[in-house]
């Protein structure tokens, strides 16, 4: 495809069916896990039972750095592998409808919140960078070095809570997944869409102001 101005490509992912504007993050639930569970971190998120609220998204270890508690990350000011690694964030879905539609049906997922893109992306969020396991731990010889070392050894910081490695047991590139590093601090004007169970509306009722952010049964999506 020849290349494209924002303007264009804005217009041209607007237009495609497979393209979503939103980043939504699920409460995760399996069949054992009660509805009241995740009912509660999602109010616990929203912090919807305070007469100051402060909601927050916490953030919790992700990505192949998270998994890897020996990797030495080259620091270009002391020129050493003394890097610091910093994998904490919090993951996004940028799935269509359709594709919330099956994490309902395979995560047994009910609660979740869901934001503009451009709103999250203007604060930090960036999709995740999903790297074949093969390039990643490609060896690489540098003249300070007496050894061979790893790609993944170079990778800067600030991209370091992004990425995923893909490989023959683990690929979730089909997640479409987000995240914003740290924690995510947010108002309820923030928030477009509060998914729950149409039954625990008038329990989440009480943040909206003039109907937002929205309250969504993602059981409705069968409908669509």
């Amino acid at each position: 495809m020849s290349q494209t101005n924002a303007a264009i490509a804005d217009k041209l992912a607007r237009l495609s069916s497979d393209c979503s504007f939103l980043l939504t993050h699920l409460v995760r639930q399996n069949r054992k896990q009660p509805d009241t569970k995740a009912r509660e971190i999602l109010l616990s998120i929203l912090d919807a039972d305070t007469t100051r609220p402060k909601p927050r998204l916490k953030a919790s270890p992700v990505g192949w750095y998270s998994s890897v508690a020996n990797a030495k990350v080259f620091n270009p000011e002391t020129i050493k592998f003394n890097g610091s690694i910093e994998s904490k964030a919090v993951c996004f879905t940028e799935s269509t409808l359709q594709g919330l539609k099956a994490h309902c049906e395979v995560f047994d997922s009910k609660y979740g919140i869901a934001f503009d893109r451009d709103l999250l992306f203007k604060r930090g969020a960036n999709p995740c960078l999903n790297i074949r396991k093969s390039l990643l731990k490609e060896p690489i010889q540098t003249p300070i070095d007496k050894h061979s070392r790893n790609v993944y050894n170079f990778i800067p910081y600030q991209l370091q809570p992004f990425v995923n490695i893909i490989h023959e047991s683990f690929d979730a590139t089909h997640e479409r997944e987000w995240r914003y590093p740290g924690d995510f601090p947010f108002k309820y004007k923030d928030v477009l869409f509060v998914f729950c169970p149409e039954k625990d509306f008038p329990r989440f009722c009480p943040i909206q102001s003039s109907g937002r952010p929205v309250l969504f049964d993602l059981a409705w999506l069968d409908r669509l």
